[in-house]
């Protein structure tokens, strides 16, 4: 006997094509939340970020309202803090530049001219550190282009440089993206500008490589042991200790590779820049310093934000459960298991067929729940 389905003339028809299941809404909307806490929930939304002098990283907007010159003149890029964004720019175009490095909060400073911040207007007149790339005007990439790009048909995803910290589409960086999970990406341009790099590529993954990442990550644990290990001095520096002190042998790796964009298993590599003195200076004169800190990464500055995230939702829980009595309490926490549970199991069901909770579903499950709920409080009248 063949099957009924139902047809498009079927009120209870559901196009597989339109259709996005429970599953799929609650996977995105986690994502999002979770997105948001990594970027923003290191920030505080309340005070202006230049109390603290230049952050090594954070959340930056660029707002083209105070500045519309910043599109075209690169001299009035600047940047403002996530504060600022709510309190002096509430409703304004903001391009949203997601993190940057070492930068100090311009708000109401001599780029904005007349107009000063709300939390902070005691600043000077320019942050002389501060550094503006291409996406303070809303454009990135090879290409200049905005992002989402209105004319470009193409969807591809975008790819923060970990030294220019400029947004790249994953075609323009003139290497394939490996297929292999990475957490860093250097661009070819910075790969070329910095030549010590080249000296690491063998530490990196690329699609054409035949290495496996558990090779890449051996490799790259003892490059770090080498860095790590003491150089024993020679006759002349028993002589000298004073001299001997402050003489490391370099430890970066001869093999110099042919390299453009390269790519990152994780941030270890970081760990086997080699740390003499020649080194040090060098990374000080390229202004590449920060490669050396432990909190400089993105996965870092990310993970901090998300636990940070996660305490503020506990500590507030904890306030107002702490407000309770003992009674009310025992009766909330009992209330919120039994709805947590029920909403799991009712949610399951959906999210296993695939199948789309129309409105009476939703109604009919709230109308059980306070049907239980009126069983709970209800008194019995068995009194005589």
């Amino acid at each position: 006997m063949a099957e009924n389905h139902p047809t498009e003339e079927d009120p209870n028809f559901e196009d597989p094509d339109n259709v996005v299941t429970l599953g799929e809404v609650l996977q995105y909307e986690n994502q999002m939340i979770e997105d948001t806490a990594a970027v923003l929930g290191a920030m505080n939304d309340k005070n202006c970020s230049y109390i603290e002098g230049y952050s090594k990283r954070q959340a930056l907007y660029s707002c083209l309202t105070c500045i519309p010159e910043a599109k075209t003149d690169p001299s009035k890029r600047a940047g403002v803090c996530l504060a600022c964004s709510y309190h002096c720019h509430d409703g304004h175009d903001l391009i949203e530049l997601y993190t940057k490095r070492n930068f100090r909060c311009d708000c109401g400073n001599s780029k904005f001219g007349t107009i000063q911040c709300n939390l902070c207007p005691d600043k000077e007149p320019v942050n002389e550190e501060n550094l503006y790339n291409q996406n303070f005007q809303g454009t990135y990439c090879v290409c200049s282009r905005p992002y989402p790009d209105p004319e470009d048909p193409v969807s591809d995803e975008m790819i923060q440089c970990v030294i220019c910290e400029d947004w790249y589409h994953s075609r323009h960086l003139n290497a394939p993206v490996p297929s292999t999970p990475f957490v860093e990406m250097i661009c070819f341009s910075c790969v070329g500008d910095h030549e010590f790099l080249s000296h690491y590529a063998g530490l990196s993954i690329t699609e054409v490589r035949e290495a496996s990442v558990d090779e890449i990550k051996e490799n790259i644990e003892v490059t770090s042991q080498k860095n790590d290990t003491p150089v024993a001095p020679s006759e002349g520096e028993l002589e000298q200790p004073e001299a001997a002190s402050n003489t490391r042998e370099c430890k970066k790796p001869e093999k110099k590779c042919e390299a453009g964009t390269l790519f990152w298993i994780d941030t270890s590599w970081r760990n086997a820049l080699c740390t003499c003195d020649n080194c040090l200076e060098m990374y000080g004169d390229e202004n590449v310093l920060y490669l050396l800190d432990a909190e400089d990464p993105l996965p870092v500055y990310e993970e901090k934000g998300k636990a940070k995230a996660q305490g503020i939702i506990e500590d507030e829980d904890k306030k107002l459960l702490g407000s309770m009595d003992r009674v009310q309490l025992i009766e909330t926490i009992a209330g919120y298991n039994e709805l947590k549970e029920s909403m799991a199991e009712f949610f399951r069901g959906f999210a296993e067929n695939k199948r789309v909770i129309r409105e009476e579903d939703v109604k009919e499950f709230f109308e059980e729940m306070q049907a239980k709920k009126r069983q709970r409080t209800e008194i019995p009248h068995f009194c005589r």
